[in-house]
């Protein structure tokens, strides 16, 4: 197994490291106008409080379970190391905190007030310390790059201390029985208006998973379209699956991610996503199969099938090509490329366990595509004697 490759842009945790120098803070608060300073400091400073009071909830199940009495350490230094990076950009002054005036303060949501489990407990607040973090991180480029470079760190760290705190397989996605149908929602086929509704009727249509493919859009847009696929399909208890993007799954709470041969090796997307996500790898030729890291990955998905308008540069590789790879992998088979009511038959018949599909879902009634391939999915469902 490859480890997981360290980025160079993040800087190590270093105990009793500088905060950020005076004179770097007093330069990067010269470009800034003096309301846009009093927001950006209540911005850190709210997000700080956020982020400490989120560990110090963890920090407190830490010290008192004794499963998780070598996290309390860990938990504490990085809350620490918040509180000591706010100093270093705000200095002692509290002039800018105006907590009355928060229009947060009174605004609750209905899951918020309620937590299942000690583990659902920790989650929350995991996640609510990880979103603080990155705020803190953007914000801070405004003032100090070595400060947001810190928060940057911190962040990544808490990924890694969730998933040890947790365990592996907390909130697993399982992959679907098969064969199942496995929607793209692929952005050029999608404007970003329509991204909401698109990602509700899929969910609502019967899909097994949803993969969100954004080739062209940046991060932002990306992240932007997540929160709303995320939380779309999550009304069905339908998985979302990332394209190329490991860290972004991880940042929006997604079940996992897609890669292709020229993507981030799956073993550093398994170090980033922990053992309870999926992670899948799309592979053209039996070459590319037998490099694959297949310890790494939960499906192997292979295509084009048949000609396809999302990948005209590619030739087909056939429905043969399912049987083959099926043969020589013990984790489920993903077929896409041109597949549509007219030639579904045919994949089905080469042992596929997922149909992933673009345009034939996307392109005109999403809801009537997606009755029409579930219809064949479950009728074949039915003759085989397959339950869920």
């Amino acid at each position: 197994m490859r480890k997981r490759e360290s980025s160079s842009d993040v800087p190590p945790l270093a105990s009793g490291s500088e905060p950020p120098g005076e004179q770097v803070r007093q330069d990067f608060m010269g470009t800034l106008a003096e309301e846009e300073r009093r927001i950006v400091l209540r911005i850190l400073d709210v997000n700080a409080n956020r982020c400490a009071e989120g560990l110090r909830a963890i920090e407190e199940l830490a010290r008192f379970d004794a499963r998780h009495e070598g996290m309390f350490k860990r938990v504490k230094d990085v809350r620490h190391a918040v509180r000591e990076g706010l100093r270093g950009i705000a200095g002692q002054s509290l002039d800018h905190r105006d907590s009355d005036s928060d229009i947060g303060r009174s605004w609750t949501t209905r899951t918020e007030m309620y937590r299942g489990s000690l583990t659902d407990l920790a989650s929350a607040n995991f996640h609510r310390a990880e979103e603080a973090l990155r705020v803190l991180e953007e914000y801070s480029k405004l003032i100090d790059g070595d400060a947001a470079g810190l928060f940057k760190a911190l962040r990544f760290e808490l990924y890694t201390m969730e998933r040890e705190f947790i365990g592996p397989g907390g909130g697993r996605a399982a992959i679907p029985p098969p064969p199942f149908l496995y929607a793209i929602l692929d952005r050029s086929c999608v404007t970003r208006e329509g991204v909401a509704r698109a990602a509700g009727e899929l969910a609502g249509g019967g899909v097994g998973m949803i993969q969100y493919r954004a080739k062209a859009c940046g991060p932002d847009e990306q992240r932007t379209d997540l929160v709303t696929v995320i939380a779309r399909a999550a009304e069905q208890n339908v998985p979302v699956i990332v394209n190329d993007h490991p860290e972004l799954a991880v940042e929006t709470g997604a079940q996992g991610v897609h890669l292709g041969m020229s993507d981030a090796e799956p073993a550093v997307a398994r170090g980033i996503l922990g053992r309870g996500s999926v992670i899948g790898l799309t592979i053209h030729t039996m070459e590319e199969l037998e490099k694959a890291p297949l310890a790494e990955v939960d499906y192997i998905a292979v295509g084009p099938v048949f000609r396809s308008p999302t990948k005209p540069g590619r030739g087909p590789v056939g429905p043969r090509f399912i049987a083959a790879v099926r043969e020589a992998v013990d984790i489920p088979v993903v077929a896409i490329g041109g597949i549509d009511p007219s030639n579904i038959d045919l994949v089905l018949d080469q042992g596929a366990h997922g149909i992933a599909c673009v345009s034939a879902l996307l392109t005109g009634d999403i809801g009537k595509n997606c009755f029409t391939l579930n219809g064949i999915i479950g009728r074949r469902r039915k003759d085989n004697n397959i339950k869920d």
